[in-house]
């Protein structure tokens, strides 16, 4: 199951799709806010979009409202992964975090996405691939002399993505091949049954 947003965690979950992973993409019923970015043509089918939700099913839910929460409860207790990128306080204000989620299903793998992991003063800030860049020094070092500079391309943003697929794929109890459908969470990396990936180092 895919709850991620924009490049990296949605891009993790392409990657299981692509080897075969049946993987269902949740968002709220208007829709989620990355759909346009990098308009082509068609309302709500960006490229970048389009390029990190290939070989997905989709699904469309209020999981904040009792009756769409227990349709995704159902949904978890059913998969091997769930694939998030939430801040820490987002993540447990949801009950999307391990321990809920075990609840539900106790072999759950939870692969979780962040810019500053879930410890530390950092743990609820919000970030994307710029920051990483810069709080990296890779800017620094990719500028002018005179002042830094990002590269066009969101690298960070999908070498966290690829990262996190393979945290997911490594985890010992995600087995693809007897049980087709993948929700992948994020989660610390001290539980055999957790991954992450943060797009910046300590």
């Amino acid at each position: 199951m895919d709850l991620g947003r924009y490049i990296a965690a949605p891009l993790c979950a392409a990657m299981l799709a692509d080897q075969g992973a049946e993987v269902i993409r949740v968002e709220a019923p208007q829709g989620a806010s990355d759909r346009d970015v990098m308009p082509i043509g068609t309302p709500g089918r960006g490229s970048l979009y389009m390029q990190v939700n290939r070989n997905k099913k989709s699904l469309t839910l209020d999981f904040k409202r009792p009756a769409g929460r227990e349709i995704l409860e159902r949904l978890i207790a059913t998969s091997d992964v769930v694939v998030i990128n939430l801040p820490y306080k987002s993540l447990n204000k949801l009950g999307l975090d391990y321990e809920s989620l075990k609840h539900l299903r106790r072999d759950i793998i939870l692969t979780t996405i962040s810019a500053f992991a879930y410890s530390g003063n950092d743990r609820n800030r919000v970030g994307f691939d710029g920051m990483g860049q810069a709080l990296s020094g890779a800017m620094y070092l990719s500028g002018t002399g005179q002042r830094p500079m990002r590269a066009a391309v969101s690298y960070i943003d999908y070498a966290t993505g690829s990262s996190a697929a393979s945290a997911c794929r490594s985890s010992s109890s995600c087995c693809l091949a007897s049980r087709p459908t993948i929700t992948v969470h994020r989660l610390p990396m001290t539980d055999s049954e957790h991954s992450s990936a943060r797009l910046t180092a300590h």
